[in-house]
């Protein structure tokens, strides 16, 4: 089990997307907004890997512009498992 610290620090290394691509079958906990950023998919798994949400709604973030410098993690018990942008870019980790 991966404990808060782990998540915060990246444990599982990192991954930079600046495309609008459908990235899948991710195992991330949280990212950092490069610069000015539009989300158009945010999926997350809980740890059970039985239970899908929409991360993206769920955090208020649906039609939203996250601004250069944003950290969002997602929940605790959740992964981030996909995302999709529309435009800018992330570090995911």
């Amino acid at each position: 089990m991966i404990n808060g610290s782990e998540r915060i620090i990246g444990h599982n290394g990192c991954e930079f997307i600046s495309d609008t691509s459908a990235h899948t079958g991710l195992k991330r906990f949280g990212f950092i907004v490069q610069e000015d950023t539009v989300v158009s998919t945010l999926t997350g798994t809980k740890d059970d890997e039985t239970t899908t949400i929409n991360l993206l709604s769920s955090i208020g973030l649906s039609g939203k512009t996250l601004k250069q410098g944003a950290f969002l993690p997602c929940p605790m018990e959740y992964t981030i498992t996909a995302i999709t942008l529309t435009s800018g870019s992330v570090i995911l980790y």
